[in-house]
């Protein structure tokens, strides 16, 4: 378990890496585009497309297992909060597998999306760049999503799940 543990953990980091990069990249590109734009009249060709359906996808998809792991999520525990013990197990045990439910579907529908994507020959309409492969990139994100909220299932017992953990207070 520890040894899974640890690969998981390097998976959420490159993933993370990625996504990160995809952030600096969208960055780099747009301010060279707006650059590009108005000061010489040429606009990069592409720059818009390659952002909105890869950076951008990237930069948001790659990082949700860390987000998770990083008790990101938004919660609404006004009514959690003000439960008995057991009360509140079940509620979280109700919590977590309705989200653990719904990240299965969601992995499910967007991998379909993305296989679809993969077997059409649709380019972005100014360059020759297959769009398929940008589809991939969500369900890469919702599959780590899914393997660590499986691995966190047996948390919620111990009402240790990283689900409900708090953010970490940001010094002021």
């Amino acid at each position: 378990m520890q040894l899974l543990g640890r690969w998981l953990t390097r998976c959420e980091l490159a993933l993370l890496y990625v996504g990160v990069f995809a952030t600096f990249a969208m960055m780099c590109l747009t301010s060279a585009d707006a650059l590009s734009r108005y000061a010489f009249n040429r606009p990069i060709l592409g720059a818009f497309e390659i952002t909105e359906k890869y950076l951008m996808v990237a930069a948001i998809f790659m990082g949700l297992s860390y987000g998770y792991r990083g008790g990101l999520f938004i919660r609404v525990t006004f009514l959690v909060d003000r439960l008995s013990g057991s009360a509140r197990l079940l509620a979280d045990h109700f919590a977590f597998l309705v989200s653990l439910l719904f990240c299965a579907v969601l992995l499910w529908a967007t991998a379909v999306q993305g296989f679809r994507g993969l077997h059409e020959d649709t380019e972005l309409s100014t360059l020759p760049i297959l769009v398929g492969p940008a589809y991939c990139l969500v369900p890469i994100g919702f599959l780590a999503l899914t393997i660590l909220m499986l691995v966190d299932l047996p948390r919620v017992r111990k009402r240790q799940s990283l689900l409900f953990t708090q953010e970490a207070p940001t010094a002021s």
